[in-house]
């Protein structure tokens, strides 16, 4: 169980059962959606996504859940250079109970990958929008 801290906020997060799990470590970075592709299900254009690696030591990105596999949202999330992802569960339910799991394709991916709830995936998508 991973918790993710924002302004003043918790939100409960659980990792991917593939990719780098980065225990007892911090990592900070600047928070990414790509309004274009809610899912991550197709290959990102750096260019649509603002995301400037040189800029950004540790680019955070949120997807939502469904449409492909988690593997597939966390490796196009790779390709364009994110450090973590973090996938929007798509309905109500406790995420701890939740995993995110390999579909046997997810042995080279080499960052963090998280789930979030529904309702703190929208505060967090709302937040970023205001804040934008």
């Amino acid at each position: 169980m991973l918790f993710l801290s924002l302004v003043d906020s918790t939100i409960r997060a659980n990792y991917a059962n593939f990719g780098f799990v980065p225990y007892g470590q911090t990592i900070m970075g600047m928070l990414h959606y790509p309004d274009m592709h809610p899912f991550a299900c197709e290959e990102m254009d750096d260019k649509e996504n603002k995301l400037h690696r040189q800029d950004d030591i540790s680019p955070f990105m949120v997807a939502r859940r469904g449409e492909c596999s988690f593997v597939q949202k966390v490796r196009n999330m790779e390709n364009l250079g994110v450090a973590v992802s973090i996938i929007i569960d798509n309905r109500p339910e406790m995420i701890d109970e939740i995993l995110m799991s390999d579909d046997g394709t997810g042995g080279g991916i080499r960052i963090p990958s998280m789930l979030i709830g529904t309702n703190d995936g929208d505060k967090l998508i709302n937040w970023f929008k205001d804040a934008t």
